[in-house]
């Protein structure tokens, strides 16, 4: 049974996936609220919503509540799956008669090289260092727990339960991998980065969508995407930060540079997601991956 259909020892009919859905949404709506509720008792408030916070409670603070509606997404989906769905929640992540933590550090430990060998390749004089070991330190913690939680939240939402739930009527993995990549990246669209450079990075996110998607379908599970994804969120959080970005954290480096989203960044990023693709491909010498598709 491929990974993007569900569980196939319980009934799974459309109440338990609307109530499902329904209670990812109003954890979602939670923990949206502190945010929210700090942004309409502030005295300082700028318009921009990430700045306001920051001048009232810091960047790491900032960095916690904005993420949080995804660690409260998180916690709800672990007790959907468990208690409306009744599936195993170990389903949720892996066909695997376990979760293979070993592909999850695989995953990260790739994408974050990739990730620093492009950074580096592309470094100029509007990037800055911005070290400062005693915030560092802080964001370091901080940061790799709410970042997995929120990554992982992604994942099961995306590339698992939509997935499952789109695969419990159309049996073609394609299209499942299309739908839920699209709705992953229209989802971005409220981000920060598309208000500061425009429509077309959605691009950006819908063909990273569907190559997550692609990655769980064809290797079974979400450990890899979610490496993957916890790399890539951290590396930004880590080691550059933007003031047009979702995230603006103590990290290493400053990059000052305008926003902007070429041609060329597309192709760099499509480039580095086409080699970490033959990079797991070779190395858990994936089969099938017509049939798992088509």
């Amino acid at each position: 049974m491929g990974f993007n259909l569900p569980y196939s020892k319980q009934t799974n009919n459309a109440l338990s996936y609307g109530l499902t859905l329904l209670i990812i949404l109003i954890a979602y709506i939670i923990g949206s609220m502190p945010s929210a509720i700090l942004y309409a008792i502030s005295s300082l408030q700028t318009g921009d919503v990430v700045q306001t916070l920051q001048n009232d409670i810091g960047s790491i603070a900032t960095f916690i509540v904005l993420l949080f509606p995804w660690v409260a997404v998180f916690f709800s989906i672990w007790f959907s799956a468990i208690y409306v769905l009744k599936w195993p929640f170990s389903f949720m992540i892996t066909n695997r008669p376990k979760i293979d933590y070993r592909r999850f550090l695989f995953g990260f430990t790739v994408w974050f090289a990739i990730s620093l060998i492009t950074f580096l390749t592309t470094l100029n004089e509007l990037i800055t260092l911005n070290f400062q070991l005693s915030k560092f330190i802080v964001l370091v913690v901080v940061a790799s727990i709410v970042l997995l939680l929120q990554c992982t939240a992604e994942e099961l939402v995306f590339r698992s339960f939509l997935m499952k739930w789109l695969g419990s009527k159309l049996s073609i993995g394609i299209i499942q991998v299309v739908i839920t990549g699209a709705l992953f990246g229209y989802l971005h669209g409220s981000n920060p980065e598309v208000a500061a450079i425009g429509n077309k990075v959605l691009i950006y996110y819908i063909s990273t969508g569907i190559f997550l998607g692609l990655i769980a379908v064809i290797d079974e599970g979400i450990e890899l995407t979610s490496g993957f994804h916890f790399a890539n969120n951290l590396f930004a959080a880590l080691m550059v930060t933007k003031d047009w970005q979702v995230f603006q954290t103590d990290a290493i480096f400053v990059d000052r540079n305008p926003p902007s989203f070429t041609l060329n960044d597309f192709l760099i990023s499509l480039l580095g997601q086409v080699v970490f693709f033959i990079i797991c491909w070779r190395f858990y010498k994936w089969e099938s991956i017509k049939s798992k598709l088509f």
